[in-house]
């Protein structure tokens, strides 16, 4: 096939050619220029950005689809790129929890046990975290604790989007503080498209294929064919799990098994619009309620009022999101109201707008949330950001060791493989 026609700020056979625009791929193709290499970023969709978006439409106010937070803010890049470029952040570090049970409002007793359970259950993890035991985080959960299946509900589904039993007590343990963190009033993902401006990337750009068996890199899109003396692959996991992109030679074993130790978590957001009406939830505040605890788990717990905005964002994560990513969106849509009705009564449906879900699930482009390591394989993420044959390298947030599934893991990773392509190539007399 001929090369693909390209504009003429795009180069035709780059020194790099970088896969996928998202917060990895154009952190990538940022530092990238700035090393002097040209190079070209290649987006299958219609946007940048990946699972960093910010919908203005939906709601008619800024809705991240994806990432919503900026963690362990003190030492985040992204958050460090949104204070530069002047965006709003609004912190949600020390937010209260609207807790309830049985349609009430949870006593005094019911907070003290919630908390009992919180600190309770996050002891026996970093207990068998800090012993370098690699288990599945249910197995270490004490017994009796009455508010088990709500603090489980948040630390699993909502949180690595996978059951309680699919978090590594290792991984979990290698993991950095999520505290302090933030909002974006004007949204996350607008902080990742507002970095992209300007760079050489091109959008509707489908890859589907890398062929590596030469001295060189053949990158085949729907277009045409590119080629490059590397190439960084930021797709995710899942895409990859699902051999989105056919290699040429084939991925060693041991980058397969890789991929398979760690598969796409969901997480599925359900944004509420309501008339203004606040149904007497607080502002950023946390939304949970008491459930049993029981595999798989089924809730939607939320967050008030983002930002100050008039939607409620529901979560709903783990089997249960996969479940309804199966059926009509209005699924997802009545299931997170009518569990706000059990909490709060009927004036949710009389201050109800409407609602939309997420749909990563269903994404040929992500095939799930992000990414979370199996039980028994922490250290796994090494081996996928391993580049072959010093042509291929790999980035992205299941790439990431700092700060896995979040968006400034992602960033970090581009941002650093870059760095590596861009000394190898030095030093292959580039």
């Amino acid at each position: 096939m001929n090369a693909p026609k390209l504009s003429s700020n795009f180069p035709t056979n780059p020194d790099v050619i970088v896969i996928g625009a998202g917060a990895a791929g154009i952190a990538a193709t940022k530092r990238l220029k700035k090393e002097g290499l040209s190079v070209i970023a290649l987006e299958a969709a219609a946007r940048v950005g990946g699972r960093a978006w910010t919908d203005h439409d939906a709601l008619g106010t800024p809705v991240d689809m994806g990432c919503s937070w900026l963690s362990g803010l003190d030492r985040n890049s992204v958050g460090k790129i949104a204070r530069k470029r002047g965006f709003s952040l609004v912190s949600h570090t020390h937010a209260q929890t609207d807790l309830f049970r049985d349609g009430a409002r949870a006593t005094a007793q019911d907070h003290e046990d919630y908390g009992r359970a919180a600190k309770a259950i996050a002891k026996a993890m970093n207990r068998a975290g800090r012993k370098g035991i690699d288990i599945p985080a249910r197995d270490v959960t004490p017994e009796g604790l009455p508010w088990a299946g709500a603090v489980q509900a948040w630390l699993g589904p909502m949180d690595y989007g996978v059951e309680f039993d699919g978090i590594s007590t290792l991984e979990d343990w290698n993991g950095r503080s999520d505290q302090p963190s933030a909002f974006v009033r004007e949204g996350l993902g607008s902080v990742v498209a507002r970095e992209a401006k300007g760079l050489p990337i091109r959008l509707n750009a489908a890859v589907t294929g890398i062929d590596w068996s030469g001295q060189s890199v053949s990158v085949e899109t729907t277009e045409g064919t590119l080629r490059a003396r590397a190439c960084i692959v930021t797709v995710s996991a899942g895409v990859l799990a699902a051999g989105g992109v056919r290699f040429t030679p084939g991925l060693p074993a041991d980058r397969m098994e890789a991929i398979d130790a760690v598969p796409m978590g969901l997480l599925m957001k359900v944004p509420l619009l309501f008339d203004g009406g606040r149904l007497g939830l607080g502002e950023n505040n946390w939304v949970t309620y008491w459930i049993p605890d029981e595999l798989p788990m089924r809730a939607c717990y939320f967050i008030a009022w983002p930002c100050g905005a008039d939607y409620l964002f529901g979560n709903i994560g783990g089997a249960l999101g996969w479940e309804l990513s199966r059926e009509k969106p209005e699924a997802a849509v009545d299931f997170a109201l009518e569990e706000l009705v059990k909490l709060v009564g009927s004036d949710a449906r009389k201050h109800f707008v409407k609602g939309v879900r997420t749909d990563w699930a269903n994404d040929p482009l992500v095939r799930g949330a992000y990414s979370c390591v199996r039980p028994g394989h922490a250290g796994v993420r090494e081996t996928l950001a391993a580049p072959l044959a010093d042509r291929i390298f790999f980035a992205g947030e299941a790439c990431a060791t700092d700060y896995p599934a979040l968006v400034n893991g992602a960033w970090d990773s581009g941002k650093r493989t870059a760095r590596r392509v861009a000394k190898t190539l030095a030093g292959a007399g580039g």
